[in-house]
């Protein structure tokens, strides 16, 4: 990937709500060059979507979890099915090691939360699992910011 795409996407990774306008006088690009760039980024799939980071507390979500766990082989379909469709589940990840997914989850408070994990139990055989419960977020998605 070239300079001009990296410095781009550092600019809608930082607010992506900038301009293609802003962008270009940022950049000292003309718009339409930016405005192509975009484009042939979003076709490519480099750029998945545009979405905002919600700071969850500040909205009633004081309990986050990160947790990975392993489950029986069989059941992934359907874990899977029932992790995308839950309301507290935020991202999940398939990971390597000796567990199969990372999820991160986020709730109002902890008995949302052990009502969420006894779904899970109840439903699903799982093998192992581990809790991280946040407890301050430090940095987000601060990754690909040049020219600090």
């Amino acid at each position: 990937m070239n300079s001009t795409n990296l410095k781009i996407i550092t600019h809608l990774r930082k607010n992506s709500r900038h301009s293609v306008v802003n962008i270009a006088k940022n950049l000292e690009m003309p718009v339409s060059t930016v405005y192509d760039k975009l484009n042939r980024l979003q076709k490519e799939g480099i750029i998945k979507k545009h979405s905002t980071i919600v700071d969850f507390p500040k909205i009633g979500y004081n309990h986050q979890v990160k947790f990975v766990l392993k489950i029986e082989h069989s059941q992934i379909k359907e874990l899977l099915n029932f992790l995308k469709k839950h309301q507290n589940v935020n991202s999940i990840y398939e990971i390597n090691s000796e567990f199969d997914f990372l999820v991160e989850t986020v709730h109002r408070n902890i008995k949302e939360y052990l009502a969420f994990q006894d779904g899970l139990e109840e439903n699903f055989k799982i093998l192992k699992l581990q809790e991280h419960q946040i407890i301050n977020e430090i940095e987000k998605e601060t990754f690909l910011e040049l020219n600090k």
